[in-house]
């Protein structure tokens, strides 16, 4: 993330693509990837586009999330029941 601008732009993504997975992406392909999540056209991804784009680009995640979720609540009924 720019800590300046408060969003992730194209230098903050290239300068972390590989701690996000992202490492084998060139750069025209980091580009687009920013173009596509950039709901607002301000050049960069503020943390809801970048939560969004991750969900869409990762099918695997919304999966995960469900899991969580269900088991979350789980937990809570469980703790309710006792």
């Amino acid at each position: 993330m720019d800590v300046d601008k408060g969003m992730i732009t194209f230098d903050s993504l290239k300068k972390n693509c590989y701690v996000l997975g992202l490492g084998d992406l060139s750069d025209d392909d980091l580009r687009c990837m920013l173009r596509e999540g950039d709901v607002d056209g301000d050049g960069g991804l503020n943390q809801m586009e970048f939560c969004v784009l991750m969900f869409r680009l990762s099918p695997n995640l919304m999966a995960q999330s469900q899991f969580f979720l269900e088991e979350a609540i789980e937990q809570e009924f469980d703790r309710f029941r006792s």
